[in-house]
């Protein structure tokens, strides 16, 4: 007797799911940043003559196209680069490191990866232990034994917060045979403000902005990889342009975006439909919301998670926009009922800060003049109904329905 096999291998709707993977696949043409690939183009320029490149400073919310655009242009830079050295000409030589510094927290942890990313693989070097002028002169000795030009992308560099002693370092290197380049890449607007101002002066030479997408752009950002990775007849224009109007009306990511499509095709091949339908995608949205949101909350520290979670209480008690004070007494609440000490009005600060990068909440700097001072106010930038089931799947914070309705 056969047995029937669980898998569903049907390919109805993919020719190539591959496409939708955003990490993974680099397009060969990068369309609906025209304007950002001329600029990075005229920074890198200098590379091209054998001199040291601007040094760049890159920012823009998650999804906007910052690293697919970096990774493009390298590529573009090593290939002429390539096709220079081959006509016989003064022979360039170039040097990419690239660094996402999304685990880092410091200075010192980025120099010591970047280290030892220029090292064989048994003279690595510990994370501590070392001394961190030891850490930069060995880096700058690596930097230097390799000579040429040396480019030195740091992807997510925001998360070293307001630790920028490796951008000072690199923007100004101790080295006489290499010529040094830094590109910094940052999804935080006010980390390049948050910078000292010997750093903005040496780093910030170059600086490009990568603008949230509009609805038309991640139209036809989805078109193009619905061209490559979808059979012509399994979609038309009605799903992929609304879920391109899902991810403007939200964060203008093409990430978002790609991700919606990309689920729709998963549930309509899960149904054995011929085709991508509208109803698919409206389904497809609440899946990319939950699970955006579940691993946002899922990275948060311990308190990070609390000072969300009374965010959510105070949006849900129509309570918001609320300001930090009025915040810490939800946020005292919640620790008390995990039984632990609530951290500093600073420290909720700090965290709001956090959770208002990763996209889950809005901070608005208010001035109310000699009588009423400088305030935060904070917001929810996500449906409540998604941070509490978020919550209650995670199980990161233990969700009291009753909280919602009564006073703290």
């Amino acid at each position: 007797m056969s047995r029937k096999s669980p898998f569903n291998t049907a390919q109805n709707i993919f020719t190539d799911r591959d496409v939708f993977d955003v990490e993974g696949f680099q397009p060969k043409e990068l369309i609906e940043r025209d304007e950002q690939i001329n600029e990075y183009a005229s920074a890198l320029e200098p590379v091209l003559n054998g001199w040291r490149p601007n040094n760049i400073f890159i920012y823009g919310k998650t999804g906007t196209g910052k690293t697919a655009t970096t990774r493009y242009m390298l590529d573009w830079l090593r290939r002429d680069i390539e096709d220079h050295n081959e006509a016989g000409d003064d022979e360039i030589d170039l040097s990419i490191v690239y660094l996402n510094c999304e685990a880092l927290t410091s200075s010192y942890q980025v120099a010591v990866e970047l280290l030892n990313e220029l090292r064989d693989e048994h003279e690595q070097v510990a994370t501590r232990g070392h001394a961190p002028s030891d850490i930069y002169n060995w880096l700058f000795e690596e930097l230097d034994e390799i000579g040429g030009v040396v480019l030195t992308v740091l992807d997510e560099v925001d998360n070293v917060g307001d630790d920028d002693t490796i951008l000072y370092k690199l923007s100004r290197p101790e080295i006489e045979n290499a010529t040094l380049g830094v590109v910094g890449i940052s999804n935080d607007f006010s980390f390049r403000d948050d910078l000292s101002a010997k750093v903005k002066d040496s780093l910030c030479e170059k600086e490009i902005l990568f603008p949230a997408y509009g609805s038309e752009e991640l139209r036809e950002i989805l078109f193009q990889r619905a061209e490559k990775g979808l059979h012509a007849d399994a979609y038309d224009t009605a799903p992929v342009a609304l879920s391109a109007a899902y991810a403007a009306q939200d964060k203008g990511s093409a990430r978002q975006a790609i991700d919606i499509l990309r689920e729709a095709g998963d549930i309509a091949r899960r149904e054995d439909a011929d085709e991508i339908t509208e109803e698919h995608v409206e389904e497809a949205k609440g899946v990319v919301e939950r699970g955006r949101v579940s691993e946002m909350i899922q990275g948060l520290s311990p308190h990070g998670q609390y000072a969300l979670h009374a965010l959510a209480i105070a949006e849900r008690r129509d309570e918001t926009p609320i300001r930090t004070k009025d915040l810490y007494e939800f946020y005292g609440s919640i620790c008390n009922q995990h039984a632990t000490d609530p951290l500093s009005a600073r420290a909720l600060r700090d965290h709001m800060s956090e959770i208002d990068l990763i996209g889950l909440a809005t901070v608005d700097k208010k001035n109310a003049g000699r009588a009423g001072g400088k305030y935060k106010q904070y917001d929810l930038d996500v449906k409540v109904d998604r941070v509490v089931e978020a919550f209650a799947e995670t199980d990161a914070v233990e969700v009291d329905e009753t909280s919602y309705q009564s006073t703290l």
